[in-house]
């Protein structure tokens, strides 16, 4: 049985496309090395998140990561309707 704690989820009808290993500017100017992730939304809009390897470790703040921006892309999409 798996350990759904130790999983990241993706909000529903996401899917997530194979990373690729790079690296990108932290907060205070020195390079983070991580992965950037491509997600797919139902609509078909995509977004890059970036996930810091020392964040790999905590599964739930990159389940929030995604969460957050499914969300904040949705709002805007949703400005039509």
């Amino acid at each position: 049985m798996s350990d759904q704690s130790n999983a990241v989820t993706l909000p529903p009808g996401v899917t997530i496309l194979p990373g690729r290993e790079t690296s990108q500017a932290g907060p205070t100017g020195s390079m983070v090395q991580g992965m950037l992730f491509t997600l797919k939304l139902p609509n078909g809009a995509e977004t890059n998140v970036f996930v810091a390897y020392d964040l790999m470790r905590d599964p739930a703040s990159v389940s929030a990561m995604f969460a957050q921006r499914v969300a904040a892309i949705n709002a805007v999409a949703n400005l039509g309707n």
